[in-house]
């Protein structure tokens, strides 16, 4: 025992002694004192919630997080306080200062700072940096604001500056004070607010920085051509002006960066050269990656990356050329570039098969042509890129089938995507893959009628999309046994009861299929799907009530269960916490009325009840719902008047849809401070007076110069993509999906509305449909009716409308459908343009004083025409016409003249006759004098 103990105590001895020989050692590089005090004075000035210098307290400052030493003389050197995702900071956390300490400058031997990715509030970059001249790097890429750089130019020896996000736009001599710099490497400027007249104030046929080897302008506010003098940097190994606003071709003096290695010039308007792409690319023999991607080049491929004598290729590792607006087929000659990793051709026009040559990158792990118009089918050479990890291949027009052989050696492969193409999977069933797959995308495709077993082996798997592949039967138990977070089954024939599925699931889309059972089989009372995001289970044939537990999913933002059997009540139990945006649950058999709870969901932008059996009046709860930007109440039986405050705070809408319901008195003309509504519903209620003349105050229905809508009208949310809507236009009930973000609509019929029908209406120039039929208003058509130059649906029919249809309805280019059909209107029907095409009588029906085309002819146009038509005689039958009536006149007139002349008896005869003639209407005339004489002398004794 005493052995074992004195054994222990020499072994401890030597340990110590062996501590203490380090100690001694390490104390020559140890922290000085006063550059400690810095640090901490610096820690104070910071606020660190998340605790990221909490490792920063004890002596010795050189083993505190983010400080490096000098190992000779224990000078302060390095200081990384980096934050963000590639930090060593917790959670990727933050630090935050009013502005930067002036105690850093008592580092006097630091070379390196890095401060970038913190908050400074704003605050200008400290004219004290200038006095840093031992720094050579510097990254600075935070909330900081800079007008003048001065400074900059007293730091003789750095090598390095960056600063990211430091917004540099009133720094106008910016590039003359960093061309002072005479070691300056590495720039880094990127989302800085950079102008092109940064560098117009460069001397005249000057240049800036020679000798600099790395230059990123990304993401700035450059425009038009490269600035001509980036033209002799020959030194440059990366440049980077991606996302920008340039718009001409890539000059030809690119050429002269005979050195480059990284080319990013993504993001911009770049066009084809006239010399061609490839040509200036040519001499670019170390070019390591090429990212040429979202331009305009509208050129071939080949025009892109062609037959070039130069060496460009040899050792290229990436190229990215997506939604380049490239066209033609694939050249075969990419099979040569052996050391290309990463290929990426998605998004654009190219057709034609994919080459065999392909099969040839053995060092390929990225081949992306997704997007595009190639068709043939897939190449078996594929099979033997043995480095792969991502092939997506999808929304092509590839066919043919697809078998093991196309997988034999693809063990590396990672993410399959195949959809939207017309491929057949001829895959056994004992088939066991050499890879282990996390993305599965493989919509479209036919794999018979049953679930591809192989996938059962992909226990790695975290997306799942077998989207409109004609799958039938149940769901398999194993499906359960994969460890996803997204699975798409929808569009299937799918039967059966929904299975549990896995506790990780995070986005279930089962919609379109024929699934039954009750969401409780599904979802339990207590929540087993507790990170779930995304639930749609719309057009299946589920029934039952809706559970609770549906209120306890705290993650839940998408829940859509339209189009089934569901019944009973809406359950009362939504919180404040949950984080629901989209709830649809329209087209079902939910009766009660609509819970106020819904009014907790603080996030809802969608809510959709419509068609459904729910009473009662809309809960005021719902006005908080501040951000809903579709509100579909239609088809139910809710009563009472319509919601002002639906007008007094739901000002996000964009749908306002509360078609066939027992909604009653008059339109609240709160409605009109709800600018962004596009679509406007209120048909088949029972309201009545008038339409509000603020009306026309809707800025959502109005068409903008450029031709799009107002504000919040066009959403670029995704969810719009997902939508749906039945709106009844151009006399059918139309339901809109991916194009309901284009709709424009006002539906106000089958009311008892009344009065005129208001003039502002015709200021809603981006209404495309306009419904105002079966109601009671009266008095003429809008004059201005042809403002509306969007149109296509115009329905005024069976009112009590009167005069005429003015002439402006010609103007009316885009309709398509019109109903005028029983009102009072009188006079003829205009002609012209669009309307040629609408001739259908029924149109006009009911209108007795109408007439024209395609109705009666009016009675001045048959008057007109008739002159009209006596006009269009011929001349020389009009001569002849009057000269056989003269002719006539004087044969007739002579024959009875000259028998007179030379007949003496008829002569006397023809006289002696006038003369009796004569006598006797004397006579006559006389005796009828006399008897009017006598009868006023009998009046007058009378008297």
């Amino acid at each position: 025992m005493d052995k074992l103990f004195n054994a222990m105590l020499l072994l401890l001895t030597l340990f110590t002694e062996i501590a203490l020989l380090c100690s001694c050692q390490n104390a020559s590089f140890s922290c000085l004192q006063g550059e400690r005090q810095a640090l901490l004075k610096l820690k104070e000035s910071f606020s660190d919630s998340s605790h990221c210098l909490s490792s920063w307290k004890g002596k010795n400052c050189c083993m505190w997080k983010g400080v490096s030493c000098d190992e000779n003389n224990g000078h302060v050197v390095k200081l990384n306080l980096r934050a963000g995702s590639t930090s060593w900071f917790v959670n990727g956390s933050s630090l935050r200062a009013p502005e930067v300490n002036s105690y850093i400058t008592e580092l006097r031997y630091l070379k390196y700072l890095d401060l970038s990715g913190n908050d400074f509030q704003d605050s200008a970059i400290p004219q004290f940096f200038g006095l840093m001249k031992q720094l050579s790097t510097e990254h600075r890429g935070s909330t900081l604001g800079l007008d003048h750089v001065q400074w900059i130019s007293h730091l003789a020896s750095l090598q390095q500056l960056g600063m990211a996000g430091i917004h540099l736009g009133e720094a106008r001599n910016l590039f003359q004070v960093l061309n002072m710099l005479p070691s300056l490497q590495s720039l880094h400027l990127s989302h800085c607010g950079i102008h092109n007249f940064h560098f117009s104030r460069l001397p005249i046929n000057s240049t800036f920085h020679g000798s600099l080897q790395r230059l990123d302008l990304r993401d700035n506010d450059l425009g038009g051509p490269v600035p001509i003098a980036l033209q002799n940097m020959t030194s440059l190994r990366v440049l980077d002006l991606s996302y920008n606003r340039f718009n001409s071709s890539i000059p030809n003096w690119f050429g002269n960066f005979k050195n480059l290695i990284h080319l990013n010039l993504a993001g911009n308007d770049f066009s084809s050269t006239k010399k061609g792409l490839a040509l200036i690319l040519g001499n670019m023999c170390y070019l390591k990656s090429l990212d040429l991607s979202f331009n305009q080049f509208q050129d071939e491929i080949i025009g892109i990356y062609g037959n070039v004598s130069g060496c460009v290729g040899h050792d290229l590792e990436t190229l990215n050329l997506d939604n380049s607006m490239i066209s033609g087929h694939i050249p075969e000659r990419l099979g040569m570039l052996k050391h290309l990793k990463h290929l990426h051709l998605s998004g654009n026009q190219l057709n034609g098969t994919i080459p065999e040559s392909l099969g040839q990158l053995s060092s390929l792990k990225t081949l992306d042509l997704s997007g595009n118009q190639l068709n043939g089918v897939i190449s078996e050479s594929l099979g033997q890129l043995c480095n792969l990890d991502t092939l997506d291949l999808s929304y092509n027009s590839l066919e043919g089938a697809i078998s093991e052989v196309h997988f034999a050696t693809l063990s590396k492969l990672k993410v399959l995507s195949i959809s939207s193409n017309s491929l057949t999977i001829k895959i056994k069933s004992n088939w066991v893959p050499p890879f282990q797959l996390e993305y599965i995308e493989m919509g479209s495709c036919k794999f018979g009628t049953q679930f591809p077993q192989w996938l059962r082996t992909q226990l790695k798997a975290t997306t799942l999309v077998l989207s409109n592949n004609s799958i039938s039967g149940i769901l398999p138990k194993w499906i359960k046994e994969l460890n996803l977070s997204l699975l798409d089954l929808s569009h299937n024939q799918i039967t059966g009861s929904i299975p549990k599925l896995s506790s990780n699931l995070m986005t279930i889309d089962l919609s379109n299929n024929l699934i039954s059972g009750t969401l409780t089989e599904m979802i339990g009372d207590n929540n087993v799907l507790p990170k779930l995001h995304i639930l749609v289970l719309s057009d299946n044939r589920v029934n039952g009530s809706i559970p609770n537990s549906f209120c306890h999913i705290e993650t839940l933002e998408v829940l859509q269960l339209s189009k089934n059997k569901l019944s009973a009540n809406i359950p009362d139990c939504w919180r404040d916490y949950q984080s629901l945006q989209v709830l649809d649950l329209s087209s079902n058999n939910l009766s009660g009325a609509i819970p106020s709870s819904i009014g907790h969901l603080n996030s809802l932008q969608w809510l959709h009840l419509s068609n459904n059996n729910l009473s009662g009046e809309p809960p005021l709860a719902l006005k908080n719902c501040r951000d809903l930007v579709v509100l579909d109440l239609g088809e139910n039986a809710l009563s009472g008047h319509v919601p002002k405050w639906i007008g007094d705070g739901l000002w996000q809408l964009s749908v306002l849809r509360l078609r066939k319901n027992k909604f009653s008195g008059t339109i609240p003309p709160l409605l009109c401070q709800i600018s962004t509504l596009q679509i406007l519903d209120l048909a088949e209620n029972n309201l009545k007076g008038r339409i509000p003349y603020c009306f026309g105050d809707f800025i959502g229905m109005v068409k903008t110069d450029v031709g799009d809508l107002w504000g919040y009208a066009v959403s670029i949310s995704a969810q719009w993509d997902n939508e749906h809507l039945t709106e009844v236009i151009k006399g059918r009930s139309l339901e809109y999906t991916k194009t309901l973000r284009f709709l424009v609509s006002m539906d106000l019929s089958s009311n008892k509305l009344e009065g005129s029908i208001p003039g502002e209406l015709t200021l809603l120039t981006g209404l495309i449909g306009l419904n105002l039929s079966h109601n009671q208003f009266s008095g003429k058509f809008p004059n201005k009716i042809g403002e509306l130059e969007s149109l296509e649906s115009l329905d005024l029919s069976f009112n009590e409308l009167s005069g005429m249809i003015p002439g402006s309805v010609s103007s009316l280019t885009k309709l398509s459908y019109l109903n005028l059909s029983y009102n009072n209107f009188s006079g003829k029907i205009p002609e012209g343009n669009q309307l040629q095409t609408l001739d259908d009588p029924f149109i006009y029906a009911g209108n007795p004083l109408l007439c024209g085309p395609p109705l009666k002819k009016c009675w001045d146009d048959e008057h007109h025409q008739g002159k009209k038509g006596n006009a269009k005689h011929n001349p020389a039958e009009k001569m002849w016409f009057y000269i056989v009536i003269m002719s006539g006149y004087a044969t007739g007139f002579w024959g009875v003249v000259a028998a007179l002349i030379f007949k003496k008896s008829w002569r006397h005869a023809y006289f002696l006759f006038v003369d009796k003639c004569k006598d006797w209407v004397l006579v006559l005339v006389a005796l009828k004098m006399a008897s009017v004489k006598n009868l006023i002398k009998g009046n007058r004794t009378d008297e």
